[in-house]
């Protein structure tokens, strides 16, 4: 599947546990961690190893052959999440959007996009608050690395014009190199920064 979600993702680790549906009475139930999140949908990358009998995942009670889920029309999985710091568990369905299998060395990587489509209330409520407070936590951070670049800028501008003016060219190079850094390092920020601004701006996380 290749229509992979084009929205910026927050990239916060937390307990998963994920049901793929659809495979009769026992649906096989995967632990694993979220690599990526939003409020309206999270990522997962699982290990797989590949056997005489398909695609193998061990990371759960028992293996799973991902063969059967894979040829599924409709990929829809139940989905536990917990919830730091009170480890609250948060149940929702959600449905496969998209995914990609990465061959590496011995083994496979499946990366994974699940959108959240059924919520109880209160749940959405704790998600919800939950992906907001670390989008706003994680702007502010990069707001406080913009001002820190601009800090790291003037200082080296500064230390290079004294170095000029005092012929001491080693405390001139040493400011241009700290200058540099601090523009790279504002750029970089600003950039992350804007990403969560423009996120903000259309309620991405409401």
């Amino acid at each position: 599947m290749s229509n992979q979600r084009k929205s910026k993702r927050l990239e916060i680790v937390i307990p998963l546990r994920i049901t793929l549906l659809g495979l009769g009475a026992q649906s096989p139930t995967i632990e694993t961690r979220t690599r990526n999140i939003s409020a309206a949908g999270i990522s997962t990358q699982l290990y797989v190893v590949l056997t005489n009998k398909g695609f193998i995942i061990r990371e759960g009670e028992k293996p799973v052959n991902l063969i059967p889920y894979l040829v599924q029309g409709s990929k829809e999985v139940a989905v536990e999440i917990t919830v730091p710091p009170q480890e609250k568990q948060v149940p929702a369905q959600g449905k496969i959007t998209w995914y990609t299998l990465e061959s590496r060395q011995d083994s496979y990587v499946l990366s994974v996009g699940i959108s959240l489509k059924e919520m109880a209330a209160e749940d959405k409520k704790i998600w919800s608050q939950f992906v907001r407070r670390n989008a706003q936590e994680t702007g502010i951070a990069w707001l406080h690395l913009q001002i820190w670049g601009i800090v790291f800028f003037g200082s080296g501008i500064v230390l290079c014009f004294a170095g000029l003016y005092k012929g001491l060219f080693i405390i001139a190079r040493i400011g241009i190199l700290l200058s540099l850094i601090g523009l790279i390092g504002f750029i970089v920020a600003w950039w992350k920064h804007r990403s969560f601004m423009i996120l903000k701006k259309f309620k991405f996380f409401k």
